[in-house]
């Protein structure tokens, strides 16, 4: 039995596609401090922005919904980066609400997004 035709560029490529199509997702907020991608200090800014987004937004006394336009974060007017914060009413727990704050930057074809989301959970008297 003859072993087999060993696999072309174009089926290790298109598995290496597959693979990253699917595994992308999986890069998350401390992958980017973790491990730098990008040789600027871009996507760092801005992870620290998101998290102090976060932090500003569960400090705030507790809401039902709350949506904030997008703003520039100061202290990051180089970068052009805007920032919201989003308070939703959890659509399966009553008692509970999304919390998500976004960053962006970029111009629009090469825009780029990070977001955070937080269930937060209010107990009642």
């Amino acid at each position: 039995m003859s072993d087999p035709a060993p696999r072309s560029m174009f089926e290790k490529l298109l598995y290496v596609g597959i693979a990253t199509f699917f595994l992308w997702p999986f890069v998350q907020l401390w992958s980017i401090k973790a491990i730098p991608v990008f040789e600027s200090d871009a996507h760092l800014r801005a992870s620290v922005a998101l998290e102090n987004l976060m932090e500003g937004a569960l400090s705030r006394p507790f809401e039902r919904s709350f949506s904030s336009p997008f703003e520039a974060i100061p202290g990051c007017e180089d970068l052009g980066l805007v920032g919201r914060v989003e308070i939703l009413p959890h659509p399966e727990f009553p008692a509970n609400v999304l919390v998500r704050t976004q960053v962006r930057w970029g111009v629009f074809p090469l825009t780029k997004n990070l977001s955070l989301e937080y269930l937060r959970a209010r107990t009642r008297p």
